[in-house]
C-alpha cells in the first residue's frame, strides 16, 4: 500500500462505530476513585507526569491490555465498514478488523502514559493519522516508529505540549514516510494476512478470537514495554 493510501485506511477505520474511547470518561473510570486529588492532571498530562506510583501505572497498562483482547473476539466492527474500505489497497475486512482493535488499545495506553493522543473519524487530520501510525509502527517493531516514539517523548519533556501537538514538525516527514511504507508492507504481506485471518466468515459481525489473540497481545505488550523505556529513558 502506498503512503496516501495508509493514511486514508486509518481515518477510515477510526471512523468505525466502538472504535472511539472517550478520554474523559475512560481516565475518571481508571482513576477517580483511587486518585481523585490526582485526577485533573492525569487528565491533563497523564498518569506518569500526574505522580501515580509506578507499579499502579503498570498495572492500569497491563489492564488495559487484557480487557481489549479479551473483547476481541465479542467486538465487531468490519459489519458498519464503508463498503470502499476493502478497497483501498485491496485490504482485507480482517486487517480492517484487527486495526480497529489496535487503534481501540493505542488510545487507552496514549492517554494513561499522557503521550499525545489523536480524534477519531471525520475530523482526524493527516498529522494525526500520521501520529497513529507512529504508535501502530512501533506495534510491528519498525526501528524508525521506536525512534520516532523517544523523540515525542522528549518533545513534550521540553515543551509539556500535548494539545497542538504535530509530529510531522518533531520527527519530520521523512521518518513518517517510512514508518508508513513499513506499515503498508506489513499489513500487506501474506503471513499478517494470515495471522490475523479468521476462522469463520462474518455473520452478523461475530468474529473468531483465533485472529487476534496471539498477534494483538504480542503487539500490544511491544507499544506497552516501549513506551515504558522511552518514559522512563528520559525521566
Amino acid at each position: 500500500m502506498e503512503e496516501k493510501s495508509i493514511l486514508s485506511f486509518i481515518k477510515m477505520v477510526s471512523n468505525m462505530p466502538l472504535v472511539k474511547i472517550d478520554k474523559h470518561k475512560y481516565l475518571v473510570a481508571a482513576f477517580a476513585s483511587e486518585y481523585p486529588s490526582l485526577l485533573q492532571t492525569i487528565l491533563e498530562k497523564g498518569a506518569y507526569d500526574a505522580g501515580v506510583p509506578l507499579n499502579i501505572i503498570d498495572t492500569k497498562l497491563r489492564e488495559a491490555i487484557n480487557y481489549e483482547i479479551a473483547k476481541s473476539s465479542a467486538i465487531s466492527f468490519v459489519s458498519g465498514l464503508p463498503g470502499g474500505i476493502v478497497g483501498i489497497g485491496a485490504v482485507p475486512a480482517d486487517t480492517a478488523q484487527f486495526l480497529c482493535h489496535a487503534l481501540r488499545i493505542v488510545q487507552k495506553l496514549c492517554y494513561i502514559s499522557g503521550l499525545p493522543s489523536f480524534t477519531l473519524g471525520d475530523s482526524m487530520t493527516d498529522d494525526e493519522a500520521c501520529l497513529a501510525a507512529v504508535y501502530i509502527g512501533v506495534m510491528f517493531e519498525d526501528k524508525e516508529a521506536i525512534f520516532a516514539l523517544n523523540s515525542i517523548w522528549k518533545a513534550i519533556a521540553e515543551k509539556s505540549a500535548r494539545i497542538g501537538f504535530r509530529v510531522s514538525s518533531v520527527v519530520g516527514y521523512a521518518v513518517i514516510s517510512s514508518i508508513l511504507k513499513s506499515i503498508g508492507i506489513k499489513i500487506g504481506s501474506k503471513s499478517f494476512m494470515k495471522s490475523v485471518s479468521k476462522a469463520v466468515p462474518l455473520i452478523g459481525g461475530a468474529v473468531s478470537a483465533g485472529f487476534t489473540y496471539t498477534s494483538l497481545n504480542k503487539m500490544s505488550n511491544r507499544l506497552y514495554n516501549k513506551i515504558k523505556e522511552s518514559k522512563y529513558s528520559i525521566s
